[in-house]
Order: C-alpha cells, then structure tokens, then sequence
C-alpha cells in the first residue's frame, strides 16, 4: 500500500512528484522544469535574466531621466517651433511645403531622444516598466508640443504622425 503524498508548499494538494535533488513532494502548480528533471522552487534557484530585472532604483533613474529630457526638449520645441513658424511668413517660401513633414522629424527625434535618455540612465535595461515610464514621458513632452504646432495651418494629421512615431521611437529600445 502506498502512502499518499502531499506537498510541501501546498498540504492540502495530494501528489505523486517529488523533486529530483531535495526529495520533497511538490504539486504541479510548484514543479519547475529544469534541463534535469523536475525541481521544487528551491533547488531549482529561477532567477530573473539581469537585463530585465529593473530594480526600485533603476526605476527611479528612468524616471528622472525621462522626465528631464521631456520638460527641457518639450520647452525647447515650444520655443523654437513659433520661430520655425514665423520664418514661413517672412518669405521663405520652401519652408511651407517642408514644414510639416519637419516637424514630424523633430517630434520623432524628441522621442527618440527620450529613449535613450531613459535607456542611459538604467543602463541599457529593458522592460515593460520601462515602456510605461517612457511613453509617459514622451506624453509629457507632447503637451508643450501640441500647443506649439501650428495645427490651423497645417491640420492635426501631422501632429498626430509625428506623435505616434515619437512614442515608438521613445518605447523601441525597452
């Protein structure tokens, strides 16, 4: 007769596994699979890969990071786009056919530059966590940028192109 099993993390959970180094009886909701058989949680020591174990400390260097570059080059953008703006009407004409697809250009940098300051100062690691903090922060760039965009010249369209491309480009990297 043999001897119901029950396991170790889970007693009230009957099982017929046990672990192939410690012995103990573990459940298939504990069971880890490993290239030697299977193991309980603790022999089996599942660590996360470091590129995408973003700590508490790491995350608040993304986050500082991300939001400085988006406060100085939202500011810079909502200066410098009127200036843009105005050389239009001062009579370079060039300036009128290429001034949308421009500004698509420098929202989409201002994205990416947000990436890569978030990407620098976690040192290059990844994570959904770090998408969010990101795109949060290319959100907060886009509100100075979304005032400073002449949409009644040009439409909306452009704006939101340029904003979708600066928010893949900010999240790309993680």
């Amino acid at each position: 007769m043999t001897q119901t099993l029950y396991c170790a993390r889970h007693p009230k959970k009957e099982t017929g596994i046990r672990c192939g180094r410690c012995d103990d009886p573990i459940c298939p909701d504990c069971l880890v699979h490993s290239p030697v058989g299977m193991r309980c949680p603790n022999c089996a020591r599942v660590n996360r890969v470091p590129t995408y174990d973003v700590t508490t400390p790491f995350l608040i260097r993304g986050i500082a990071a991300g939001v400085a570059t988006a406060l100085v080059l939202g500011a810079v953008f909502f200066v410098a786009a009127p200036l843009l703006f105005r050389l239009v009407f001062v009579g370079v004409p060039i300036l009128n056919t290429i001034l949308p697809y421009l500004y698509i250009v420098i929202i989409s940098a201002v994205g990416f530059a947000i990436g890569e300051a978030v990407s620098l100062a976690t040192n290059r690691k990844r994570g959904t966590k770090l998408k969010l903090v990101s795109a949060a922060s290319m959100l907060l760039a886009s509100v100075p940028m979304t005032y400073a965009f002449p949409a009644a010249a040009y439409g909306m369209l452009y704006l939101f192109i340029g904003l979708a491309l600066a928010t893949w480009f900010s999240i790309r990297r993680f």
